[in-house]
């Protein structure tokens, strides 16, 4: 008797301990809490000093994932009058496993048209480690966004010729999509005078 109420007890324990795993897991998958703000480049500092409020738009993406899982964005900012797209990407370090890649091979990031043709290389302005996750504040320059327009996302390698030509990139942007006025925060509105 007093054996089963051991066991009983050690099996609730590890049914508690292994919910808040799982939760904590997934926690850590939704933070988008990193790596969100406007980065004040002249190109941003130019629009905030000329067109102040009306200087920056956003929206969601249609799915922060890729469509194969190797990693996910969001905190997208588009400064339509100087053609300046940021926003954060990131991925699980699981990735360099996943494509059979080494530790510290450099991946790079493309923004696409509904094409494939290359728009624009972002520059890495910023990076945070935390959890299991890389974070890269990225600056794409020269994006035109027509409201008809695609616009893709793809993270490369060319250590493993990754993406493959199959490879569809996370949608930044889909005919429609609807842009609505990006709010600075007063320490971006101070970054950015």
């Amino acid at each position: 008797m007093k054996s089963r109420k051991i066991i009983g007890r050690i099996l609730i324990l590890v049914f508690i301990v292994g919910v808040l795993v799982i939760l904590g897991r997934i926690f850590m998958m939704d933070d988008n809490g990193s790596l969100t703000k406007i980065i004040p480049t002249d190109a941003a500092r130019q629009a905030y000093a000329s067109l102040e409020k009306e200087a920056f738009l956003t929206h969601k993406f249609s799915a922060p994932i890729a469509p194969d899982g190797y990693f996910s964005a969001h905190s997208l900012v588009y400064n339509k009058d100087h053609g300046e797209l940021q926003l954060t990407a990131r991925y699980n370090e699981s990735v360099y496993g996943y494509l059979d890649v080494e530790d510290g091979d450099d991946f790079y990031w493309e923004l696409r048209d509904a094409e494939g043709n290359t728009i624009s290389v972002g520059k890495v302005a910023d990076t945070e480690q935390k959890y299991f996750y890389r974070h890269f504040r990225l600056i794409f320059s020269d994006v035109t966004v027509e409201e008809g327009d695609s616009l893709f996302l793809f993270m490369c390698c060319d250590t493993v010729a990754y993406p493959k030509a199959e490879t569809v990139g996370l949608a930044v942007h889909r005919p429609g999509q609807d842009w609505k006025r990006y709010k600075p925060d007063s320490e971006e509105r101070k970054a950015l005078s």
